[in-house]
């Protein structure tokens, strides 16, 4: 076997190859049909070519020369096509392409007569080489075209793609180039132009990177990058196509004779060292900088490590002590510590420390105009105390620096990001080197600062959102306090009645037992309730912070539903409540849930308000399919109801449907806490409603498995339901 008659092999069992896999990898797509073509196409003419190659007679070389030929002539068909699906452009390309389709049928007809392979006869060292027949001259300017064309295509669209898609693009431009120019250079000696068709096994450099990458990085679809799959395949180009020959020649000209098994050998260590070069270079280069330049291996270790380490942080306390936690030790330093400005002050204290305890540390007052907060802000360099001392020409800023050489402070990194200084850190001397810095240590601080600053600067950005949150929340609830509050003065001035009428009265008929008995109790009573609902407000009222424990559901509900009685729109609401016993307990912030139930409440009896109606409220225990135990509150209403339109946006901020005749005007703030809230408790709640017949909520909650199996006793009325939660939990 001759090199081109392996290139031909070669090329025959890449394209199968790769057209077979990207075809089953999903045989409905488009995409994927019109690549799979595209690489018979380029399979059959392959083969065609090995066994053109190897043929021994003039009959079958001209035979194995047509069968070649009808790969070459559905090829720049194929090729079409699959841009186009490639680029989505098949509606606009339709015409063009069944053109081109109806051409290259022409051709294959004509293939297998004379007038397109005359004949075959030695040429340029082959014993039978084709001859041209009068429609070849047609085909190959067709040819030309349709492959110009399609590269054309791929180039335009690399223009019109931006970031990575723009890259990928170009590179399959670049693999189409290579690969079409390689196998023009079959046709010179068609005419009689003695140049070498060594070139044409580079037609398995577009059906290789293309099908690696299809498959690996998902080409077909737009995924993501196509660098390695282009890099591995310009490896093989560059290196092992131009070093294969040599080796064959190599082994010809040493041993008198070229051994197939011998030549595959060959191209398979090739081939390892080519894909493993860049494996084996990194490894070689890790290495020689662990064996001969430790300390600079060790520095890029810290910032890989530190980077790591930084990354998946979003608490500023954990932030803050993984910082000087992170450095001192990489660096032996024996102390460091970080300050950031409190908010709206001038003031910087330390939130973090390492080696010296955090109160040893002075807070530090540092305004805007000082020099020093200048010099900081550029933070493009590690400052040295001693060195910064003299520079300082304000009062302020010495006395900071003054401060700082006090407690033996060697280095200040300032931490920037964005051109705003987020604050800094100060370290002491390091250990066992005389204390001095190189200028090494400092170029470390400085990239180690970079990094610190943006996961710094994430972590205030994400402390301020949680602050965020907390005042919405709040303010959420303070508007339900007001709600609650009408509900009190009405609630309160019954008992209070009955207490006055005692209070009158007892003076009078101190001496009637029976009297001070029946009033006692009854403001005894009076006075209890009073009691409860002023404590059910009060703890509403008061901040806390989450805090997630185990609750009874139906007590929440019931504390809710004791809330909204008191109101004195309750006169024109009918309650029914369903509420199983021996409901599983939930994990739950009690303050939070009952925050989302109110709410819920609320809405409802406003909703059914001026007619009144009845709210139906139910707890039950479900059992999803996935066999995680789940309990819910059903909330129902027979008010207004909400449109199909609005429903699809009732749990987003600031969107509300109460904007007239309403107690209060809504903010669209409710719901949407609500959801989150829900969301955050590792739970559910959705929301069913029909125009003008009412809305119910479900709100889900996973519950804690029971330690025993549950009573089978229920309330009346009520069975346990082991079904699948509303929306598929």
């Amino acid at each position: 076997m001759n090199f081109h008659a392996f290139s031909g092999l070669l090329s025959g069992l890449a394209a199968t190859v790769s057209g077979v896999i990207v075809y089953a990898k999903n045989p409905t797509n488009p995409k994927h049909q019109a690549y799979g073509l595209y690489a018979l196409s380029a399979s059959l003419w392959g083969y065609g070519y090995w066994a053109w190659q190897l043929s021994a007679t003039h009959d079958a070389a001209l035979l194995y020369v047509r069968l070649l030929m009808a790969g070459a002539i559905f090829l720049p068909v194929t090729y079409l096509w699959h841009v186009c699906t490639l680029l989505d452009h098949i509606e606009s390309k339709r015409s063009l392409l069944w053109l081109t389709t109806g051409i290259g049928l022409f051709f294959f007809a004509v293939n297998w007569t004379p007038y397109f392979v005359a004949d075959v006869q030695p040429a340029g060292g082959f014993p039978f080489w084709p001859l041209p027949g009068p429609a070849f001259h047609f085909y190959l300017i067709w040819f030309g075209f349709c492959s110009l064309y399609g590269t054309w295509l791929l180039f335009q669209g690399a223009r019109s793609k931006s970031g990575t898609e723009r890259s990928r693009f170009y590179l399959l431009t670049m693999g189409s180039l290579v690969a079409y120019a390689g196998g023009m250079t079959t046709f010179p000696l068609w005419y009689g132009i003695d140049v070498q068709p060594n070139g044409a096994i580079l037609l398995t450099v577009y059906t290789s990177v293309v099908a690696y990458t299809l498959l690996r990085y998902r080409l077909l679809d737009l995924g993501t990058a196509l660098e390695r799959g282009v890099t591995a395949s310009v490896l093989v180009v560059l290196v092992a196509f131009p070093a294969y020959p040599v080796l064959l020649f190599g082994q010809r000209w040493y041993l008198g004779s070229i051994n197939i098994g011998y030549s595959l050998l060959e191209l398979f260590v090739l081939l390892v060292l080519v894909f493993g070069a860049s494996s084996l270079k990194t490894q070689a280069k890790t290495f020689i900088t662990k064996a001969f330049f430790k300390e600079r291996y060790d520095q890029y270790k810290t910032v890989l490590d530190f980077s790591k380490s930084l990354v998946s942080i979003l608490e500023l306390q954990d932030l803050t002590s993984t910082i000087v936690q992170s450095i001192c030790p990489s660096l032996r330093l024996q102390w460091g510590a970080l300050y950031l400005r409190k908010t709206g002050g001038k003031d910087y204290d330390p939130v973090a420390s390492y080696g010296k305890p955090l109160q040893d540390f002075p807070s530090l007052k540092l305004g805007p105009m000082a020099s020093l907060e200048g010099r900081l802000r550029q933070g493009a360099n590690c400052f040295v105390i001693d060195e910064i001392m003299e520079s300082m020409t304000d009062s302020e800023s010495q006395a900071v620096v003054s401060q700082l050489a006090t407690i033996g402070t060697e280095v200040c990194l300032p931490l920037v990001n964005k051109n705003r200084l987020l604050g800094f850190c100060v370290f002491g001397p390091r250990l066992n080197s005389g204390g001095g810095y190189s200028l090494q240590d400092l170029e470390l601080l400085v990239t180690l600062s970079q990094e610190a600053s943006i996961a710094l600067d994430n972590a205030l950005l994400y402390e301020e959102l949680k602050r965020s949150q907390s005042l919405v929340r709040r303010t959420d609830r303070l508007r339900s306090l007001e709600t609650m509050a009408g509900g009190l003065a009405h609630e309160i001035r019954n008992p209070l009645t009955s207490i006055k009428a005692f209070v009158d009265l007892a003076p009078e008929r101190k001496d009637d037992e029976q009297f001070l008995a029946r009033f006692s109790k009854v403001v005894k009573e009076d006075v209890f309730r009073i009691e409860r609902l002023t404590r059910e407000i009060l703890d509403y009222a008061k901040p806390m912070e989450p805090f997630l424990r185990e609750e009874d559901l139906n007590d929440i509900v019931e504390s809710c539903l004791y809330t909204l009685r008191v109101r004195p729109s309750h006169e024109l609401i009918v309650i029914e409540t369903d509420l199983m016993r021996d409901l599983p307990k939930v994990f739950a912030d009690r303050q939070q849930l009952k925050q989302v139930i109110l709410n819920v409440l609320f809405n409802a009896v406003e909703a059914m308000l001026p007619a009144g109606g009845v709210l139906t409220v139910r707890t039950r225990h479900l059992q999803a399919q996935e066999k995680s135990d789940w309990v819910q509150v059903e909330i129902q209403d027979a008010g207004s109801g909400v449109t199909s339109e609005d429903i699809d946006h009732i749990f987003d901020p600031f969107f509300t449907t109460k904007h007239f005749s309403q107690e209060h005007e809504g903010t669209g703030l409710g719901l949407a806490i609500a959801h989150q809230i829900i969301q955050e408790h590792q739970g559910k709640i959705e929301v069913q409603s029909v125009k003008d017949r009412g809305t119910t909520f479900f709100v889900n909650l996973p519950s804690i498995p029971s330690q025993k199996p549950p009573s089978s006793l229920a309330s009346e009325g009520t069975t346990e339901h082991k079904v699948q939660p509303n929306t598929g939990l």
